[in-house]
Protein backbone atom coordinates (compact mmCIF):
# COMPACT_ATOMS: atom_id res chain seq x y z
CA UNK A 1 0.00 0.00 0.00
CA UNK A 2 1.38 3.23 -1.31
CA UNK A 3 0.66 6.52 0.64
CA UNK A 4 1.77 9.81 0.40
CA UNK A 5 4.62 10.85 2.09
CA UNK A 6 4.79 12.61 5.87
CA UNK A 7 5.40 16.41 5.86
CA UNK A 8 6.56 17.84 8.64
CA UNK A 9 3.67 19.49 10.71
CA UNK A 10 4.08 23.32 12.19
CA UNK A 11 3.80 22.52 15.41
CA UNK A 12 4.07 26.28 16.44
CA UNK A 13 0.39 26.70 16.47
CA UNK A 14 -0.04 24.11 19.26
CA UNK A 15 1.87 26.42 21.93
CA UNK A 16 -0.26 28.04 24.52
CA UNK A 17 0.28 32.02 24.27
CA UNK A 18 1.81 33.10 28.04
CA UNK A 19 1.47 36.38 29.44
CA UNK A 20 4.73 38.66 29.63
CA UNK A 21 5.67 38.54 33.38
CA UNK A 22 5.24 42.12 34.99
CA UNK A 23 8.01 44.37 34.46
CA UNK A 24 9.95 44.54 38.02
CA UNK A 25 9.91 48.08 40.44
CA UNK A 26 12.47 49.99 40.99
CA UNK A 27 12.45 51.98 44.11
CA UNK A 28 15.22 54.30 43.02
CA UNK A 29 13.54 55.95 40.48
CA UNK A 30 10.76 56.40 42.75
CA UNK A 31 12.71 58.23 45.37
CA UNK A 32 14.18 60.58 42.70
CA UNK A 33 10.51 60.93 41.85
CA UNK A 34 9.77 62.19 44.98
CA UNK A 35 12.87 64.32 45.62
CA UNK A 36 12.18 66.03 42.37
CA UNK A 37 8.71 66.83 43.50
CA UNK A 38 10.08 67.84 46.48
CA UNK A 39 12.21 69.88 44.87
CA UNK A 40 9.72 71.95 42.39
CA UNK A 41 7.36 72.67 45.10
CA UNK A 42 10.03 73.98 47.78
CA UNK A 43 11.39 76.36 44.69
CA UNK A 44 8.09 77.67 44.37
CA UNK A 45 7.12 78.19 47.94
CA UNK A 46 10.55 80.19 48.24
CA UNK A 47 9.50 82.48 45.31
CA UNK A 48 6.47 82.89 46.59
CA UNK A 49 7.65 83.66 49.80
CA UNK A 50 10.20 86.31 48.58
CA UNK A 51 7.82 87.99 46.35
CA UNK A 52 5.82 88.54 49.21
CA UNK A 53 8.82 89.73 51.90
CA UNK A 54 9.38 92.12 48.92
CA UNK A 55 5.93 93.56 48.59
CA UNK A 56 5.98 94.13 52.60
CA UNK A 57 9.48 95.75 52.85
CA UNK A 58 9.01 99.51 52.56
CA UNK A 59 11.06 101.36 49.88
CA UNK A 60 14.52 102.72 50.18
CA UNK A 61 15.53 106.47 49.93
CA UNK A 62 18.30 108.31 49.77
CA UNK A 63 18.76 110.89 52.73
CA UNK A 64 20.57 113.94 53.56
CA UNK A 65 21.32 115.78 56.39
CA UNK A 66 20.02 119.50 56.66
CA UNK A 67 23.06 121.60 56.25
CA UNK A 68 22.75 125.01 58.39
CA UNK A 69 24.95 128.04 58.51
CA UNK A 70 25.12 130.95 60.60
CA UNK A 71 23.52 133.91 59.96
CA UNK A 72 24.89 136.83 61.71
CA UNK A 73 24.05 140.75 62.72
CA UNK A 74 27.64 141.30 62.26
CA UNK A 75 30.86 139.44 62.55
CA UNK A 76 32.07 138.21 65.85
CA UNK A 77 35.05 139.82 67.71
CA UNK A 78 36.57 136.72 67.51
CA UNK A 79 36.90 133.23 67.30
CA UNK A 80 38.62 130.40 68.83
CA UNK A 81 38.31 126.83 69.08
CA UNK A 82 38.90 124.61 72.18
CA UNK A 83 37.39 121.66 74.52
CA UNK A 84 34.38 121.30 77.05
CA UNK A 85 36.14 120.53 80.67
CA UNK A 86 34.53 119.98 83.79
CA UNK A 87 36.04 122.59 86.17
CA UNK A 88 34.51 120.42 88.84
CA UNK A 89 35.69 117.05 88.69
CA UNK A 90 37.85 114.45 90.53
CA UNK A 91 39.38 110.89 91.73
CA UNK A 92 37.55 109.17 93.89
CA UNK A 93 39.77 107.19 95.90
CA UNK A 94 39.71 105.05 99.32
CA UNK A 95 41.23 106.38 102.54
CA UNK A 96 42.52 102.58 103.48
CA UNK A 97 44.16 100.22 101.97
CA UNK A 98 42.41 96.89 100.79
CA UNK A 99 41.16 94.84 98.21
CA UNK A 100 37.88 95.74 96.47
CA UNK A 101 34.82 93.93 97.02
CA UNK A 102 32.11 95.96 95.64
CA UNK A 103 31.59 98.52 92.78
CA UNK A 104 27.86 99.65 91.83
CA UNK A 105 28.69 102.03 89.12
CA UNK A 106 30.16 102.47 85.93
CA UNK A 107 30.84 104.79 82.86
CA UNK A 108 28.13 107.05 82.90
CA UNK A 109 26.17 106.30 86.25
CA UNK A 110 24.67 109.31 87.31
CA UNK A 111 25.58 109.84 91.46
CA UNK A 112 24.71 112.05 94.21
CA UNK A 113 26.49 113.28 96.70
CA UNK A 114 27.51 110.96 99.60
CA UNK A 115 26.34 107.45 97.65
CA UNK A 116 28.26 104.40 99.12
CA UNK A 117 29.68 103.64 95.11
CA UNK A 118 32.35 100.83 95.99
CA UNK A 119 33.85 98.59 99.24
CA UNK A 120 36.99 97.03 100.66
CA UNK A 121 37.42 94.39 102.71
CA UNK A 122 36.30 94.89 106.20
CA UNK A 123 37.30 91.63 107.74
CA UNK A 124 40.23 93.29 109.56
CA UNK A 125 39.09 97.14 110.53
CA UNK A 126 35.99 95.01 111.75
CA UNK A 127 38.04 92.46 114.17
CA UNK A 128 39.62 95.95 115.47
CA UNK A 129 36.22 97.65 115.88
CA UNK A 130 34.91 94.53 117.84
CA UNK A 131 38.36 94.77 119.86
CA UNK A 132 37.88 98.31 120.83
CA UNK A 133 34.41 97.86 121.94
CA UNK A 134 35.43 95.15 124.10
CA UNK A 135 37.80 97.00 125.70
CA UNK A 136 35.32 99.73 126.50
CA UNK A 137 32.95 97.58 127.90
CA UNK A 138 36.05 96.59 130.27
CA UNK A 139 36.57 99.84 131.00
CA UNK A 140 33.20 100.27 132.05
CA UNK A 141 32.73 97.67 133.88
CA UNK A 142 36.37 98.94 136.01
CA UNK A 143 34.54 101.84 136.73
CA UNK A 144 31.31 100.04 138.21
CA UNK A 145 33.69 98.21 140.35
CA UNK A 146 35.54 101.31 141.33
CA UNK A 147 32.59 103.35 142.22
CA UNK A 148 31.64 100.92 144.45
CA UNK A 149 35.10 101.02 146.27
CA UNK A 150 34.53 104.76 146.59
CA UNK A 151 31.27 104.54 148.02
CA UNK A 152 32.55 101.84 150.55
CA UNK A 153 35.66 104.14 151.60
CA UNK A 154 33.53 107.28 151.97
CA UNK A 155 31.06 105.31 154.42
CA UNK A 156 34.34 104.00 155.90
CA UNK A 157 36.02 107.52 156.47
CA UNK A 158 32.71 108.85 157.50
CA UNK A 159 32.36 106.16 160.59
CA UNK A 160 35.90 106.76 161.89
CA UNK A 161 35.32 110.68 161.92
CA UNK A 162 32.52 109.88 164.11
CA UNK A 163 34.06 108.10 166.26
CA UNK A 164 37.67 109.45 166.56
CA UNK A 165 36.31 112.09 169.23
CA UNK A 166 35.12 109.83 171.31
CA UNK A 167 38.37 107.76 171.33
CA UNK A 168 36.18 104.59 169.86
CA UNK A 169 39.11 104.32 167.06
CA UNK A 170 42.95 105.34 166.70
CA UNK A 171 44.22 108.16 165.03
CA UNK A 172 45.90 105.28 163.01
CA UNK A 173 42.33 103.98 161.90
CA UNK A 174 41.20 107.28 160.80
CA UNK A 175 44.45 107.58 158.77
CA UNK A 176 43.61 104.29 157.05
CA UNK A 177 40.29 105.30 156.34
CA UNK A 178 41.48 108.52 154.56
CA UNK A 179 43.64 107.20 152.55
CA UNK A 180 41.17 104.50 151.19
CA UNK A 181 38.79 107.10 150.62
CA UNK A 182 42.02 108.76 148.72
CA UNK A 183 42.68 105.83 146.62
CA UNK A 184 39.35 104.54 145.77
CA UNK A 185 38.63 108.51 144.50
CA UNK A 186 42.15 108.11 142.20
CA UNK A 187 40.79 104.67 140.90
CA UNK A 188 37.42 106.35 139.93
CA UNK A 189 39.39 108.92 137.87
CA UNK A 190 41.44 106.19 136.45
CA UNK A 191 38.41 104.28 135.48
CA UNK A 192 36.80 107.22 133.80
CA UNK A 193 40.04 108.33 131.89
CA UNK A 194 40.34 104.81 130.90
CA UNK A 195 36.50 104.93 129.16
CA UNK A 196 37.91 108.12 127.47
CA UNK A 197 40.72 106.53 125.99
CA UNK A 198 38.56 103.21 124.73
CA UNK A 199 35.77 105.36 123.74
CA UNK A 200 38.38 106.95 121.27
CA UNK A 201 39.57 104.16 120.31
CA UNK A 202 36.12 102.90 118.99
CA UNK A 203 35.97 106.24 117.23
CA UNK A 204 38.65 105.40 115.41
CA UNK A 205 37.52 101.33 114.50
CA UNK A 206 34.65 103.46 113.05
CA UNK A 207 36.65 106.13 111.21
CA UNK A 208 38.54 103.04 109.95
CA UNK A 209 35.37 101.37 109.02
CA UNK A 210 34.23 104.04 107.17
CA UNK A 211 37.08 104.06 105.07
CA UNK A 212 36.69 101.23 103.57
CA UNK A 213 33.33 102.40 102.25
CA UNK A 214 34.22 104.59 99.10
CA UNK A 215 31.34 107.64 99.00
CA UNK A 216 31.27 110.53 95.81
CA UNK A 217 31.83 114.11 97.18
CA UNK A 218 29.43 115.92 94.63
CA UNK A 219 26.72 115.09 92.33
CA UNK A 220 28.10 114.28 88.77
CA UNK A 221 28.38 111.43 86.34
CA UNK A 222 31.65 108.79 85.98
CA UNK A 223 33.25 109.46 83.50
CA UNK A 224 36.39 106.39 83.98
CA UNK A 225 36.50 103.44 86.06
CA UNK A 226 40.25 102.88 86.89
CA UNK A 227 39.76 99.79 89.16
CA UNK A 228 37.37 96.26 89.10
CA UNK A 229 36.18 93.95 91.93
CA UNK A 230 39.07 91.94 93.17
CA UNK A 231 41.35 94.54 92.86
CA UNK A 232 43.62 96.03 95.85
CA UNK A 233 43.40 99.66 96.16
CA UNK A 234 45.30 102.24 97.82
CA UNK A 235 45.17 105.68 98.96
CA UNK A 236 48.87 106.72 97.13
CA UNK A 237 49.12 103.16 94.88
CA UNK A 238 51.63 102.25 96.71
CA UNK A 239 52.54 99.28 94.46
CA UNK A 240 52.16 98.88 90.88
CA UNK A 241 49.39 96.04 91.37
CA UNK A 242 47.68 98.53 93.25
CA UNK A 243 45.29 101.24 92.10
CA UNK A 244 45.21 105.47 93.14
CA UNK A 245 41.54 105.83 92.22
CA UNK A 246 38.11 103.90 91.61
CA UNK A 247 36.73 105.76 89.30
CA UNK A 248 36.61 109.89 87.87
CA UNK A 249 33.14 111.52 88.23
CA UNK A 250 32.58 115.21 87.04
CA UNK A 251 30.02 117.28 87.65
CA UNK A 252 27.93 118.27 84.70
CA UNK A 253 27.17 121.44 85.75
CA UNK A 254 30.17 122.77 86.13
CA UNK A 255 31.28 122.25 82.02
CA UNK A 256 32.82 125.21 80.20
CA UNK A 257 34.81 125.35 77.24
CA UNK A 258 38.70 126.45 77.57
CA UNK A 259 40.05 128.19 74.46
CA UNK A 260 43.37 129.08 73.60
CA UNK A 261 43.18 133.04 72.26
CA UNK A 262 46.37 134.78 70.83
CA UNK A 263 48.23 137.29 73.21
CA UNK A 264 47.73 139.87 70.67
CA UNK A 265 43.49 139.28 70.57
CA UNK A 266 43.36 138.73 74.16
CA UNK A 267 42.70 142.94 74.54
CA UNK A 268 39.22 142.24 72.85
CA UNK A 269 38.41 139.83 75.50
CA UNK A 270 36.98 140.50 78.96
CA UNK A 271 35.26 139.33 81.85
CA UNK A 272 31.49 138.63 81.43
CA UNK A 273 31.44 138.93 77.58
CA UNK A 274 28.89 137.31 75.80
CA UNK A 275 29.82 134.94 73.29
CA UNK A 276 28.25 131.96 71.33
CA UNK A 277 29.50 128.22 71.72
CA UNK A 278 29.13 125.41 68.75
CA UNK A 279 29.55 122.11 69.85
CA UNK A 280 30.82 119.98 66.83
CA UNK A 281 28.99 117.08 67.85
CA UNK A 282 25.47 119.38 68.23
CA UNK A 283 25.47 120.78 64.93
CA UNK A 284 22.92 123.16 64.29
CA UNK A 285 22.64 124.55 68.16
CA UNK A 286 24.51 127.24 68.81
CA UNK A 287 24.93 128.02 72.96
CA UNK A 288 25.03 130.96 74.28
CA UNK A 289 27.96 131.14 76.77
CA UNK A 290 29.74 134.31 78.67
CA UNK A 291 33.41 134.28 79.47
CA UNK A 292 33.65 133.33 82.89
CA UNK A 293 37.79 133.96 83.42
CA UNK A 294 40.56 135.09 81.84
CA UNK A 295 43.60 132.49 83.46
CA UNK A 296 46.20 134.98 84.70
CA UNK A 297 49.45 133.04 82.95
CA UNK A 298 50.44 132.80 79.30
CA UNK A 299 51.90 129.88 77.53
CA UNK A 300 55.45 131.62 76.13
CA UNK A 301 55.78 128.93 73.79
CA UNK A 302 52.16 129.16 71.96
CA UNK A 303 51.84 132.42 72.48
CA UNK A 304 48.39 131.91 74.14
CA UNK A 305 46.22 132.32 77.05
CA UNK A 306 43.85 130.02 78.44
CA UNK A 307 39.76 131.72 78.67
CA UNK A 308 36.98 129.74 79.87
CA UNK A 309 33.68 130.42 78.52
CA UNK A 310 30.47 129.21 80.71
CA UNK A 311 27.65 127.91 79.02
CA UNK A 312 24.18 129.80 79.63
CA UNK A 313 22.14 126.90 79.26
CA UNK A 314 23.15 123.11 79.55
CA UNK A 315 22.41 120.45 77.00
CA UNK A 316 22.46 116.92 77.93
CA UNK A 317 24.18 116.29 74.71
CA UNK A 318 26.83 118.22 76.00
CA UNK A 319 29.63 115.93 77.51
CA UNK A 320 33.37 116.43 78.50
CA UNK A 321 36.47 116.50 76.03
CA UNK A 322 34.26 117.39 73.42
CA UNK A 323 35.77 119.78 70.93
CA UNK A 324 34.02 123.13 70.47
CA UNK A 325 34.38 126.30 68.20
CA UNK A 326 33.45 130.25 70.18
CA UNK A 327 32.55 133.41 68.65
CA UNK A 328 33.24 135.97 70.91
CA UNK A 329 30.57 138.98 70.49
CA UNK A 330 30.45 142.68 71.46
CA UNK A 331 28.21 143.83 74.72
CA UNK A 332 25.83 144.47 71.77
CA UNK A 333 25.37 141.62 70.18
CA UNK A 334 23.66 138.66 72.06
CA UNK A 335 23.86 135.31 70.24
CA UNK A 336 19.80 136.04 70.70
CA UNK A 337 20.62 138.17 67.56
CA UNK A 338 22.02 135.46 65.53
CA UNK A 339 19.87 133.20 63.45
CA UNK A 340 20.24 130.60 61.44
CA UNK A 341 19.85 129.67 57.60
CA UNK A 342 19.08 126.12 56.50
CA UNK A 343 20.05 124.28 52.98
CA UNK A 344 18.76 121.56 51.59
CA UNK A 345 19.20 119.83 47.76
CA UNK A 346 16.91 121.17 45.61
CA UNK A 347 15.63 117.59 44.97
CA UNK A 348 13.88 117.10 48.41
CA UNK A 349 11.59 119.30 47.20
CA UNK A 350 8.44 118.64 46.20
CA UNK A 351 4.43 120.18 45.65
CA UNK A 352 1.61 118.48 48.05
CA UNK A 353 -1.52 120.53 47.86
CA UNK A 354 -0.27 123.80 46.32
CA UNK A 355 2.62 123.85 48.90
CA UNK A 356 6.31 123.17 48.86
CA UNK A 357 6.87 120.56 51.32
CA UNK A 358 9.87 117.87 52.36
CA UNK A 359 9.91 114.67 53.66
CA UNK A 360 12.07 113.94 56.44
CA UNK A 361 12.89 110.12 57.54
CA UNK A 362 12.34 109.74 61.25
CA UNK A 363 12.55 105.94 62.64
CA UNK A 364 11.96 104.83 59.30
CA UNK A 365 8.90 106.73 58.19
CA UNK A 366 8.55 109.46 56.18
CA UNK A 367 6.99 112.88 57.53
CA UNK A 368 5.41 115.85 55.44
CA UNK A 369 6.98 119.38 56.29
CA UNK A 370 5.49 122.62 55.28
CA UNK A 371 8.79 124.81 53.67
CA UNK A 372 9.24 127.83 52.24
CA UNK A 373 11.89 128.19 50.01
CA UNK A 374 13.30 131.24 49.90
CA UNK A 375 16.60 131.15 47.01
CA UNK A 376 18.83 128.86 45.44
CA UNK A 377 22.57 128.71 45.38
CA UNK A 378 23.74 125.95 42.94
CA UNK A 379 22.06 122.52 43.59
CA UNK A 380 21.04 123.93 46.76
CA UNK A 381 17.90 125.34 48.23
CA UNK A 382 17.63 127.95 51.59
CA UNK A 383 14.34 126.92 52.67
CA UNK A 384 12.58 128.20 55.95
CA UNK A 385 10.01 125.79 58.14
CA UNK A 386 9.92 124.14 61.60
CA UNK A 387 12.48 121.81 60.65
CA UNK A 388 14.34 119.56 64.06
CA UNK A 389 18.13 120.07 64.12
CA UNK A 390 20.11 117.34 62.41
CA UNK A 391 17.10 115.89 60.36
CA UNK A 392 17.42 113.34 57.04
CA UNK A 393 15.30 115.41 54.46
CA UNK A 394 14.16 112.45 51.97
CA UNK A 395 16.03 113.17 48.10
CA UNK A 396 13.79 112.96 45.62
CA UNK A 397 10.67 111.72 46.85
CA UNK A 398 8.50 109.54 44.99
CA UNK A 399 5.41 110.89 43.73
CA UNK A 400 3.41 108.12 45.58
CA UNK A 401 5.24 109.02 48.98
CA UNK A 402 2.47 109.87 51.47
CA UNK A 403 3.36 110.98 55.00
CA UNK A 404 3.03 108.07 57.89
CA UNK A 405 4.90 105.64 55.06
CA UNK A 406 7.05 103.34 55.76
CA UNK A 407 10.38 103.81 53.70
CA UNK A 408 14.13 102.77 54.41
CA UNK A 409 17.72 104.90 54.14
CA UNK A 410 19.39 103.16 51.42
CA UNK A 411 22.86 101.89 53.29
CA UNK A 412 25.49 104.22 53.23
CA UNK A 413 23.07 107.19 53.35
Amino acid sequence: MSGSPVRDADVSVLTLPRDEPPRSHDPRRTRFTWVLVVLVVGVCVALVYLSGVLVLLPPEVDTMLVRVSENQVSSPLLSASGYVVAQRQASVASKGTGRLEYLSVTVGSRVKAGDVIARIQQDDVQAIQHQARARLDVAKAALANARAELRDAELSQERAAALLPHQFVSQAEFDTAVNRLHRAQAAVRSSSAAITAAEADVQTADVMLDSTLIRTPFDGIVLKKFAEIGEVVAPMASSASSRGAVVLIADMNSLVVEAEVSESSLAGISHGQPAAIVVNAVPGKRHSGTVEQIVPTADRSKGTVLVKIRFNELDDRVFPEMSANVSFLSSAQLPSQISSRMFVPASSLSRANGRTVVFVLEDEVAREIPVEELGRRGGDSEIQGALPPSVKVILAPPVSLTSGAKVRARAGN
